[in-house]
């Protein structure tokens, strides 16, 4: 089965296209891919995942064609829910 693992922060960031036998986890699928060794700090346990941008649990069967992702956690910068004055 073909699937991609994919992973995004900031200006770094990885596409890998997969191939493993069915049936295959979203949690297997990251820990199988690269993507722990470039950015050691996922976890698919701590962080949100989805498949195509639809938030699912780690135990979620992934499916042929599918687009696995890893989010970071949103953070807040000061002044972003001050409202703007004119």
């Amino acid at each position: 089965m073909k699937f991609s693992v994919v992973h995004v922060n900031g200006a770094r960031g990885r596409c890998i296209e997969m191939k493993l036998d069915a049936p295959v986890t979203v949690r297997q699928a990251i820990l199988a891919s690269p993507l722990p060794q470039l950015f050691p700090y996922l976890d698919p346990d701590t962080h949100r995942i989805g498949i195509y941008g639809r938030l699912c649990p780690p135990d979620t069967q992934v499916g042929e064609g599918d687009r696995v992702e890893i989010y970071l956690p949103a953070t807040r910068r000061a002044g972003d829910d001050e409202d703007e004055q004119d």
